[in-house]
């Protein structure tokens, strides 16, 4: 590749050249829209048993992701840092995507309040849930006079 060709693509990098790729989303549960620079990849499969989901998170550790169950949906947000270098370098190539990632995933009614379990293992975060049509039991808890 021509050298003035890697200096066009520095220059891209240096001046923030992949903003035209960053989107901006909305969630009804969010009370200002939040920027995304990437969608990691994203599995989904069901059984009789279960709906599993599975995305691709390499280099992400656990406290950069949150999982939350809101009004029949499945939120799974974070951020992978970048590390840039120190020293000044010039980028030949850049494909790895950085910044927030949000995927929002919508349940049939029939599973929001089953088991959900969620593990991440060498980039690969797994939310299970459990199709069990069973009732559910909701503790009731006792309020002592005076409190």
């Amino acid at each position: 590749m021509p050298i003035h060709v890697l200096r066009v693509i520095r220059d891209m990098s240096d001046r923030g050249g992949l903003q035209s790729r960053k989107c901006t989303y909305y969630c009804s549960e969010m009370e200002t829209p939040v920027s995304s620079w990437w969608k990691p990849n994203t599995d989904i499969l069901e059984s009789d048993r279960q709906v599993r989901i599975r995305i691709e998170l390499p280099g992400i550790a656990r406290e950069n992701v949150s999982i939350e169950l809101k009004g029949g949906r499945l939120i799974i947000s974070g951020v992978r840092a970048e590390n840039r270098p120190e020293e000044p370098v010039y980028y030949h190539q850049l494909e790895l995507q950085y910044g927030h990632f949000m995927r929002v995933i919508a349940l049939p009614e029939s599973v929001v309040h089953n088991d959900i379990t969620a593990t991440l293992e060498e980039g690969i975060l797994e939310v299970v849930i459990s199709k069990d049509e069973g009732a559910i039991e909701i503790p009731i808890h006792s309020i002592e006079p005076g409190e």
